[in-house]
């Protein structure tokens, strides 16, 4: 398990991850039955999801399920949504105050020292 927080990416990293994942090449219309059951219960739907994903802001990327590598994108509504990278599928979404700055986060996950650019490269 590993990830790494858009604090710990670089410039280059951040701007790599968004512009894949706001490129419109990319189909978002895959989803599991994970986020059908959570848009369900918090009343989003796809069009929500991919919303925050084309103009929200990464808050991690991760491979805690490896080799699935994904990421978490969180939109001005507060909108988040996890997707893998590899395949565009939409795996998850919740809601989280936009203006929540999680000041109790738990650092200790976030030790990868991966290059996000070389890694989405390689996937």
């Amino acid at each position: 398990m590993a990830r790494k927080h858009i604090q710990q990416m670089n410039q280059m990293e951040r701007a790599f991850i968004h512009g894949y994942l706001r490129s419109g090449k990319r189909d978002y219309h895959a989803v599991t039955s994970h986020f059908r059951d959570r848009a369900t219960q918090r009343v989003f739907t796809l069009a929500d999801a991919e919303a925050a994903i084309r103009g929200g802001l990464v808050v991690e990327v991760h491979n805690d399920r490896a080799p699935s590598v994904r990421a978490l994108v969180r939109d001005q509504k507060g909108t988040c949504v996890i997707v893998e990278l590899q395949t565009c599928l939409i795996i998850s979404v919740y809601y989280n105050d936009p203006q929540d700055k999680h000041e109790t986060l738990n650092w200790a996950p976030y030790r990868w020292t991966r290059d996000i650019v070389a890694l989405v490269k390689s996937l």
